[in-house]
């Protein structure tokens, strides 16, 4: 079973973080591999919204459908592999102040036994944790630009 955390500050208040992150229409933008982010029916947000995603690791890429199970507006979105590997990926958004928010993400995942999955386990711990480290800084500095972009079409008071 792969564990991997990472956390990181980004300027921006934590309900236009979360609101960014949990608009799927970004998703492909921060995520790292991420090659579409396509939703299966109607629901795009909250409990029970189902995806369809493509994730190019280096030589492999790997289709997955996920479900997110857990969803606090403006604190967590858990997502939960349920075609693919086995795995949860679970954000948390904390602030830190007004204007600062903390982005937190935990990945767990579990391959199949036998020569395929160590093979697949191999290329996960090789990717993996780079590609978490890359996603928050694309995220920061994607939350970023469209906050400053929020800030500059706002109109002014």
């Amino acid at each position: 079973m792969g564990h991997i955390e990472h956390s990181a500050a980004g300027r921006a208040p934590v309900d236009f973080t979360f609101a960014y992150v949990a608009d799927y229409r970004n998703v492909p933008k921060w995520l790292f591999g991420i090659r579409h982010y396509t939703p299966v029916g109607e629901q795009t947000s909250g409990v029970g919204a189902v995806f369809d995603t493509a994730v190019q690791l280096g030589p492999t890429t790997l289709h997955l459908r996920v479900e997110i199970v857990e969803w606090e507006d403006g604190a967590t979105i858990t997502l939960h592999a349920v075609k693919g590997i086995e795995g949860t990926v679970r954000w948390r958004f904390e602030a830190v102040d007004q204007d600062t928010t903390e982005i937190g993400v935990v990945v767990d995942y579990r391959v199949p036994g036998g020569l395929a999955g160590r093979a697949l386990d191999k290329i996960l711990r090789t990717f993996v944790e780079p590609a978490i480290r890359h996603t928050e800084k694309s995220l920061r500095e994607q939350v970023l630009a469209a906050y400053g972009e929020s800030l500059d079409s706002a109109p002014e008071r």
